[in-house]
Order: structure tokens, then sequence, then C-alpha cells
């Protein structure tokens, strides 16, 4: 219902709503802020504020000439109804302006007298879940359209998207809802609720073209007028954003940082520009949870690790969880995390931000403690003393013990006007560690092969690295932990000490041990050199080095070595650098029967010797001597299947007295070089409809071939379809990149099920559909959005861009009877999914029939077993690993072309059951691990594995 109010009361309102803002009204309108204009007011005077219309959505939809719809359009594939509908609203002097739709989803069992509050969460859509435009996909007109003077007049058809203020619920809205169903009529100080449950308020504003600092600005107003409405701990609200809403979430962040507890950030695109524009300070105190897909391309993992060191290099308590084999949708399984939920609600405003998280006092001044800015009044507590004067945001700890702060958002407050003690930090005093560096390679410049540049390390990876010559800082380049840790000294740094200092938790280190750095052949020749060097290969891979130290005052003793190979030897690489005094040296890991150059010279921290031998061109050649002993087998080999023409293989490696130079893949009688020591290979191109015995064998540095690897029977019989499906925003089917794929499985047909979410995703579906009768034949695609069928690889069907339900028919092609390639690939953008495959010839009475389990397949008879009679009981491969194993190990793996439901279960040796489950089949295929209660004796256990009418079972021994 629209809000109306007489002349007196909109003057007591507007000063209401300033008087009594929850921060000073300097924190909710600034003409001037490192990134600009600030301006979240809820009143700007008596005549001119924001309200909220509720239960009423603003667009241009009507059911009737001139009659609005005044609701939501329907643009998810679930119940949203459960999330209320509003606008926000901006009353002036001249009229009554609508500014934003949402969707507000309460508590269930909403108490407005509960003392304490309920928590909020504020979510930003995605850019695609806008009300108007994406980039330049738009509703209606174009990014310049505006509501207000709708020009040109938007539609009114019931079906129409502008303001459909539904699609921002797409991604995460359903989960939000089943959080605060589970948490049921339970309040939020409830011990009995479970980590997935959400007690709260849950908000979803929707932007009309992407989160500009307009948007997000509205969405603050928004958020600010539902907290002084509804019965909202405001030391408990949360904000949340996803893809472009996370540059919202961001931007709301460094707008409003007095009011948030805590943020989560999924694949945020950038950071809101909080470091660019020095504001990561300003928002430290914030514990932030951000999420990544290994994949992602916007952003790249790099960009999002940028922003995180950024952040914790000023002090935040940064979260990050990085999804390797997901691209840009990392909400779904963000949301799935077991304590996301949990994590979000054991955040408070009131809780003290120590920097970096810091536990220790560890310098004079102190360890940094901090509140949020902006509030009227704060107070400090040690060990449950007042400090007298500490009554501002910021307190520096001198002195172990327990630290608590409160604040008031009120000036001059009385005891009840101040929040609640927060929980008390304790803090102990500890002496900092000393930094340690090493050399990578010589600092007695220039080397044995011209090189002119000095690397020095930290020994120990830490937060951060401070280096220093001579007692002065430098400003190395890069930000990455990586770069830092690892220091690039070009000659322009010039000769000098060099010293490291390292924090962690906010902790300096003592500086490190200096090493003074020589640039440009400026070190002093004066150490008398070693002599004799000799060498001796003790065995294949290992030459024992001796020499003579000729002098009283090296520092060390640099070896340098290069290998002879046919085509002449490598680069001279420093491979050791001794303590003084020092007269023998044993290089390893080196290669059977190969011919190796050595040198050596002294060196310290004032000079260097000359090299022994002296002249360029000569060294001290030893060859390692021939190894003709056998790596060990290979065991535990797995083999599961990647599509419809290749293997994943895995297995624990061979061992050897050198070491490994790659691994030999047998199928049948022909064999596959893997080229490298991982134990892991994708083989591609394998035949269909074959039966292979796997086997895995390794070879030495000197060719000294394994025994072989345990057998796995493999069975490339296809039935069914093999899919890819990834998530992003496309418009067309070329702009994906297919090889990314963030989940895989099959099914039996042509299906949109497995899909992660409704909107922006894609599939490839690939297997054989098999022709009886061979003639000529007809395919079609009818879906909503894009599709394209291939057949034997050739593009038969042509069904791209966004549309809605369209079919698309194929011209006549001859087949003959058999298997033939068939893979259809499909996205959705947004609006209905539809993907119907179909076909008609000679073996559907040339009638259109869809194509389904009966057809897809890769043999006329297809083998679903690997075992000698080939019959059902031997359709699927049961392995129970490892064996012996331990009660918490217990892990079961089953390979199945049948796609049906495999219960599994363990059984005592009384015939009782410890456990049973039901998986999939693409689930069970990648192994689950069994879980029992209380402790199992010693003995022989059975499990016992069914899908449909077969059965199997293994003998499992447990041991303590």
């Amino acid at each position: 219902m629209q809000l109306k109010f007489p002349g007196f009361l909109l003057l007591f309102v507007g000063l209401h709503l300033i008087s009594f803002a929850q921060v000073d009204t300097a924190y909710v309108y600034k003409s001037s802020t490192p990134y600009g204009s600030l301006d979240i007011r809820i009143a700007k005077s008596a005549t001119n504020y924001y309200y909220l219309e509720e239960d009423k959505t603003f667009s241009f939809r009507e059911s009737a000439p001139a009659v609005k719809t005044n609701t939501f359009l329907d643009k998810t594939t679930w119940d949203s109804s459960p999330y209320k509908q509003g606008n926000l609203r901006e009353k002036t002097d001249v009229g009554d302006n609508f500014v934003m739709n949402y969707r507000f989803l309460m508590p269930q069992g909403y108490n407005a007298s509960y003392a304490q509050g309920y928590p909020i969460t504020l979510v930003f859509h995605g850019y695609g879940e806008r009300g108007n435009c994406e980039n330049e996909t738009c509703y209606h007109a174009d990014r310049t359209y505006s509501p207000l003077t709708n020009t040109p007049p938007a539609p009114t058809a019931l079906d129409h998207e502008l303001l459909n203020n539904d699609h921002n619920l797409l991604h995460t809205a359903r989960e939000h809802l089943a959080a605060v169903n589970r948490a049921g009529n339970k309040l939020p100080n409830d011990p009995t609720l479970g980590p997935k449950d959400f007690p709260g308020f849950v908000l979803y504003p929707q932007n009309l073209n992407g989160w500009d600092h307009f948007a997000v600005q509205d969405a603050i107003r928004l958020l600010r007028l539902i907290i002084k409405k509804y019965n909202i701990d405001e030391n408990r609200v949360f904000v949340e954003g996803l893809s472009n809403g996370g540059h919202g979430m961001y931007e709301a962040i460094k707008r409003a940082p007095w009011l948030f507890a805590a943020g989560t950030g999924m694949s945020a695109v950038d950071d809101g520009f909080i470091n660019i524009q020095g504001m990561a300070p300003s928002v430290a105190h914030i514990p932030l949870w951000l999420f990544q897909g290994g994949m992602d391309e916007n952003p790249f993992p790099g960009k999002t690790r940028r922003y995180i060191q950024q952040f914790r290099s000023a002090g935040a308590d940064v979260r990050y969880t990085l999804y390797p084999e997901l691209a840009h949708g990392t909400w779904n399984t963000a949301l799935r995390e077991p304590d996301y939920f949990s994590w979000l609600l054991g955040k408070n405003k009131t809780d003290i931000h120590s920097f970096e998280n810091s536990q220790v006092i560890c310098s004079p001044e102190g360890t940094k403690l901090q509140l949020a800015e902006g509030f009227k009044a704060y107070q400090w507590q040690y060990n449950g003393q007042i400090i007298a004067g500490a009554a501002t945001s910021i307190h520096y700890a001198k002195n172990a013990g327990a630290y608590k702060a409160r604040f008031s958002r009120v000036s001059n407050p009385a005891e009840s006007q101040w929040t609640p003690w927060s929980a008390p930090i304790s803090l102990t005093v500890e002496s900092p560690p000393q930094a340690s560096i090493e050399q990578v390679g010589t600092v007695a410049l220039n080397d044995l092969n011209g090189g002119t540049t000095a690397f020095l390390q930290s020994t120990d990876i830490h937060a951060h690295y401070y280096w220093y010559k001579n007692g002065v800082l430098l400003d190395l380049p890069g930000t990455e932990d990586d770069t830092l840790r690892l220091a690039t000294l070009a000659p322009a740094y010039g000769n000098g000490n060099y010293t490291l200092v390292v924090s962690d938790f906010a902790c300096k280190s003592a500086p490190s041990a200096p090493k003074y750095v020589f640039f440009a052949n400026s070190a002093p020749i004066n150490i008398t050199p070693p002599s004799n060097l000799k060498g001796v290969s003790s065995t294949s891979s290992e030459i024992n080095l001796t020499w003579t130290d000729a002098s009283t005052n090296e520092g060390g003793f640099e070896i340098w070595r290069r290998k002879q190979n046919g085509v002449g030897p490598t680069p001279w690489e420093m491979v050791a650098l001794t303590g003084p005094g020092i007269t023998t040296y044993n290089d390893t890991e080196l290669i059977p029967l190969s011919t190796y150059h050595y040198k050596i010279r002294a060196v310290s921290s004032t000079g260097r010797s000359n090299y022994f031998p002296a002249a360029d061109s000569e060294f001290v050649a030893v060859q390692t001597v021939v190894d003709n002993e056998k790596p060990t087998s290979p065991t535990k080999l797995k083999v599961m299947r990647e599509g419809v023409e290749a293997l994943n293989l895995s297995w624990k490696p061979s061992t050897d007295n050198s070491r490994i130079r790659q691994y030999f893949i047998y199928l049948n009688n022909d064999s596959v070089a893997t080229g490298t020591a991982d134990t892991t290979f994708l083989l591609k191109n394998v035949a269909v409809n074959t039966l292979f015995d796997v086997r895995v064998k390794g070879i030495d540095l000197s060719g000294n071939l394994s025994g072989p690897s345990n057998t796995v029977k493999v069975n490339t019989y296809l039935s069914g379809l093999y899919y890819e499906h990834s998530t992003g925003s496309w418009t067309d089917l070329d702009s994906i990149n297919w090889e990314l794929k963030e989940f895989t499985g099959m099914v039996n047909d042509f299906t949109l099920a497995p899909r992660t979410q409704d909107d922006y995703y894609n599939f490839k579906f690939d297997g054989f559909i098999y022709i009886e009768s061979g003639g000529s034949y007809q395919f079609r695609t009818s879906s909503d959005d894009g599709s394209r069928l291939y057949l034997n690889k050739a593009v038969l069907v042509e069904n791209d861009g966004v549309h809605a339900l369209r079919t698309i028919t194929s011209a006549n092609t001859n087949l003959a009877k058999g298997a033939h390639r068939i893979t259809v690939n499909f996205f959705e953008y947004t609006q209905s999914d539809t993907l119907v495959v179909e076909y008609k010839g000679p073996d559907t009475g040339e009638a259109w029939a869809k194509v389904t389990r009966p057809v897809l397949k890769s043999a006329e008879n297809v083998i679903t077993a690997v075992g000698p009679d080939n019959g059902p009981e031997d359709s699927f491969i049961v392995s129970v690993f490892p064996n012996p194993t331990t009660q918490d190990n217990i892990q079961v793996q089953v390979e199945t072309v049948i796609n049906e439901p495999v219960q599994v279960r363990l059984i005592d040796p009384v015939g009782r059951d410890l456990f049973q489950g039901n998986y999939q089949p693409d689930e069970i295929s990648r192994g689950i691990l069994i879980t029992t209660p209380g402790i199992l004796n010693t003995g022989i256990y059975l499990v016992l594995v069914q899908q449909g009418k077969i059965r199997q079972h293994r003998k499992v021994v447990i041991r303590r």
C-alpha cells in the first residue's frame, strides 16, 4: 500500500529519518570522497524522502487497458512467492518516483518483539538478472531508457520482461529460502540451529542496468528502510554478491562500512575499485569470504588473488575458496559449503577486528584493534576495566590480556544505549622471530653464464615481505606473494647488504642476517682458490665431489655443474653453496650414464676466489655409472571412462634407484608413452566397442622397464550419452569455450535435468545413434535457446542464437546400418529452457520420433560386461579399497553403464547392517566413503552392492 502522510507528519518523518540515522549524517552524504559523491540518505528534507511501497512491483505490464498488474513476472522455475515483492520510491516536492524493485523474505514465525532482533542479508544479483539491460542486450529500448520518463513507452504486455522483479532470484534465492525454511520458527539465538540454517531476513533488490554506484546506493537506502521497519539486529547485517553483484557487494561495503558485519563474493568481477581508491583500510574490519573458479576468465584467479593480497595487506580477514574445476558459476557450490550460513551468522558488528587476526603483541606500538568507524561513542576494556581515554574506533593493545569494546549509535549514551560488550579477544606477548633468506644462485656476479641478476628468497612463506638494502626499504615491483618472496635484483640496485623483514598477523620479524651482493665482477679476489677437485660416481644418479681447501677466510664454496649433451653442454648451474671448511659434496638426482662438468670457487661476504679449474675452457668431467636396476611396478591402477573415446587413468608410482622418466600404458597388445613421470593420464582416441586389458609400466632414466601394474578390464561399448555442462552467459554457441567443462556425467537421453541452475548454462551431449535400416534420414532440434546437432562430426542442424522455442530440420542424409556419432551442443540464456532431439527415416516408419536410450548405443548388441560370460551379472565393476583398511577409510567405487541407482551396504560378521546408502551411477563411479557409527572390531566385513537385479559382494578386512 502506498504511504500517505498529512503535511505535519511529513515534516516529522523527514526529521526523524535524519536525526536517528545509524551514524552521523556525514557518513550518509558526502560531496567528496576518494570515489566521488556518497549519497545513501533516506531523507533529504521534510518533503524529500524515500519510502517502501510493499507488496507491489513497479512495471508497465497491464492485465487490462490502464490496469497495472502490480506484480512480478515469473521468471524462475520454482515457486518464488515466499519472497514478498515491493519497490523503493522517492517522494519529492513535485512527484512520487519509482526507484528500485525488490524481493524480500521474512523469517518463519517472525516475532516483532524479539529483543535481540533478526539478522538480514542483502544479496546483489548478477548482470544477467537485471531489470532492463545487460551490456547492450535490453528488454526495452537501450541503457538510456528511464522508467520515470518512459520514453519510448514500454510495452504493456503481460509477459514483457522489463522490470520483471523475479529474475533477481535466479541464483542463490532458492538456497536462501531453503536455509530460512530449515530454521523454521527457531530464533537466532537458538542453540539447536543447524549449520545450514538461516533464521533471518533475505533482501534481493533488482537494478536496471547493472550495479553502478547509483544502483548500489539505492540498494543501501532500501536496506536501511527495511532495517527501520522490521525487527532487525543492526549488528548482524550481511551482504552477498555474485558476478557483477560481487562488484555491488564491494561498492556497498565501501560506501557503508559501518553497516555490514560480513560479506561474501562469488566470482566477483572486480573489487569495486576499493584498492585502487585507497579504501581497503576503511573496510578491513569487515570479514570477507571470497569464492573463485579455477577456470574462470572473468575474473581470472590471479586477479582475485591480487585483490585478496591487497585486502590482507590492509589488515583484512579474508577467507578464500578456490574451486579448480569450476568456471564462473561458483555460487551454487559456495552455498552448499557446510558452514556458509553459520559463518555469516557467526559475525557481529560488535566483534573486535585485530589487524590480520593477530592474537599476539610483538611490536612496541602494539597490536591494532578496530571497530567500524562512524559511530557516536566508543569504549574499550582491558581485563574487565574501562580504559581511560580510549574513545575511538581504534585501540593499540600493548599489554597481554583480554580486551573488549562497545559502541553507541547515539551521542552521550546512557548505559542502555550502548551495544553489548564484544566477545573478548585475548592477546599474548611474543618476541618476533628472525627472518631468514637464501640465495638462488650466486651473489658474486657476473656468474659463469654471464648472468648479471641476483635472486634472494625468503626461506619460509609469510604474509608480507620487506626487502632492504643497507637498511633502506626497497620498492620492488610486483604485488603477488611469490613475487615478493623472491627478490629479483638487477645491477641498478647496486652493491650492498641486503636484508629481509617478514610479517605474519601484523608482527614484523627481526631483520635477517645480511647477504652482500656484488654486481659486475666487482667482488674483490681476496681468497685463495680451492684445488684438486675430483669426482666419483657412486651410483647411477650420484657423484661424490672432493677438493682441497687452500684458504682460511672463505664463507663457503660454490659448486657449479653443467651436463654434456650431444649438441653441446647445458648452461652452468650453481647447485650448492657449502659452509666454510667443507671439502666434500654429494651431487644427487643425476641421469645415469651421463657426463657432467664441474667447477668450484670460494666466496665470502667480502670477496671471492678464482674458479678451479681457472680457465674458461677447463672443468672436471665425471660420468655417472650405468643403471641396471628395474623400477618397481606401478600399483593401484584405476581407469575411468572420460567421454566417448577417452579413458582417464591414475596409479600409484613406480619407485627407482634413480628416477622415473615416463610410463607406458598398454591396451591389450598396444602401448602408449605418457611422456612424463605424472601418474595420471588422459588417453584419447580409444577404440569404441572393445574390451581392453589395461596395464601400466614405468621406465627409468636408463631405459629399465618395470613389471606391469595390476590389470584393469575396460569396456568401451556405450549406451546412453555422456554430457559436459558449464555455467556462463552466452548469446551464441560459438562464443562458448567448449574445452571448459565444470560438470560431467552420463544420461539416458537428451535431457537438461543435470543442469545446476535455471539460466545461463550450456550442455554438450555426445554418443552414438544406431541405425537398423540404412536409408535416408532427417534430424531436427527444438530448442530454447540455441542448439546445434553434429552427425559423424559434421554439422547437420543449425539452431543457434537466443530465441524462443524453435524447430530447425536438417536436409535428408543417407545413413548406412550401424552406429553413427551424434553430438548436440546447447546453451540456455534466459526464460524457458527446452531441448528436444528427433529423427525420422526407415527406423521410425518415416514418422518423427525422439532420439532416446534404445537407439543411443554404439553397437547393435551392447556388451555391458567385462567378464568372460558377458552376462548381466557382470555389467558393473565393484572395487573396495584399500583392503585391508581402517574403519574410517572404507572406499567403494562402482563402474557401470546402467543408469539406475546403486545401493551399498556394509554388513558385519553376524549379518547386521552397519551402513546403507543409495547413489547415482556418476556419483559412485568417482568413489564414495563408507562411514560407520561406533568402533568396529578387527575382522572381515561384507560390502554388498546392488543395482536393479544385479548384486555383487566384496570382503573387506578392517584393522585398527
